[in-house]
């Protein structure tokens, strides 16, 4: 069964991923008890697991349609930095205004750093700006741009991955399931460590590239072994989220948990029925998701929470709007031609 390239539902399922993780971190951030409620239904970690299984389907095909080693690499860069350059440095620049720190105490090497550690992806060694959000309950500027250093991390390796099952095709599955088990592996060690010795760093060490690469790869998995998972989806899935319903309720089954995850997620992407050309109006999942924690954190700051259903509503006004506009202004003006999100605002008009 030939994958469907144009009437899926990757555009759709982003764009709700992102707005999960925004209401999560609307909640937390503000303590808004609208995006409370809501967040007691969703989870922002399996939003961002499940874009990571996305990832692990759709970046395998880039690579592989991929003119070059060049082009591929071109392409990765051109779809996200633009944007995530942006959010960084226009961020770094108007939030002077909300600083209580002088010209010259704001404009100085912290400044730099701020900016330096954060272009290179390096989030968690310099999250703040001097003298903001000092009286949130979070200083960081943009505590969702984690999940990029993964992202990146990630598309370094899949040149070496693709070569390797290439060059061993007749191993291909046996390599990538010992992949996923190094990474489950890790994972479960880090946790170990951080229980038997109350260690943060533990925590913070299984979220890196080691730990979630079985989510990239359980998407790999799928679209290398597309035409077994179209035949056999109906017992995938049924089994899928059985298991995930015995993992949250029962007993932990977090090794299963992402090839599980994976079926679930590229079952709605590939097999159910098309919801719509939900990419009609570019590619707004990204604009939600680098945007949306610095808007947050503005709103926090200036108490338009006050009213929680206004505020609520304003702020993800503002979040599509930033997104629409950082979209149209800056991410899309960098793509190439044939790129799908180009492609399907041809098509729309």
């Amino acid at each position: 069964m030939k994958i469907n390239r144009d009437s899926n539902n990757f555009d759709f399922l982003r764009l709700l991923f992102a707005v999960i993780v925004a209401v999560v971190h609307a909640a937390t951030l503000s303590g808004s008890g609208v995006t409370s409620t809501i967040g007691q239904y969703i989870s922002s970690e399996v939003a961002v697991d499940s874009f990571f299984v996305i990832s692990g389907f759709l970046i395998f095909m880039s690579y592989e349609s991929s003119q070059s080693l060049t082009n591929y690499a071109s392409k990765r860069i051109r779809r996200i930095f633009p944007g995530y350059i942006l959010v960084i440095i226009l961020c770094s620049i108007v939030f002077y205004s909300i600083s209580s720190k002088t010209l010259l105490e704001y404009f100085n090497i912290e400044l730099l750093k701020y900016i330096a550690f954060n272009t290179f992806t390096l989030n968690f060694l310099h999250p703040n700006l001097p003298g903001v959000f000092e009286s949130n309950a979070i200083p960081a500027v943009n505590g969702a741009l984690w999940t990029i250093k993964i992202e990146v991390m990630f598309y370094i390796m899949v040149p070496f991955i693709s070569i390797f099952i290439t060059k061993y095709k007749s191993y291909r599955l046996l390599i990538l399931i010992a992949i996923y088990l190094l990474s489950i592996i890790y994972s479960y060690l880090m946790l170990w460590l951080n229980f038997n010795y109350d260690m943060e760093i533990f925590i913070i060490l299984e979220r890196q590239i080691p730990g979630q690469l079985a989510f990239f790869i359980s998407g790999a998995v799928i679209y290398y072994y597309y035409n077994y998972f179209f035949k056999k989806s109906f017992f995938l899935i049924i089994t899928s989220c059985i298991i995930m319903v015995v993992h949250k309720n029962i007993i932990d089954l977090y090794a299963l948990y992402p090839i599980s995850l994976a079926v679930i997620v590229l079952y709605f992407a590939n097999i159910v029925k098309y919801i719509g050309h939900w990419g009609r109006f570019g590619d707004l999942s990204f604009g939600v998701y680098i945007w949306h924690f610095p808007i947050i954190q503005l709103f926090v700051h200036f108490n338009l929470f006050s009213n929680q259903i206004i505020g609520n509503i304003m702020l993800f006004i503002s979040i599509f709007i930033a997104s629409y506009l950082s979209w149209h202004l800056i991410e899309k003006r960098y793509l190439y031609q044939s790129s799908h999100y180009i492609s399907s605002e041809v098509k729309s008009l």
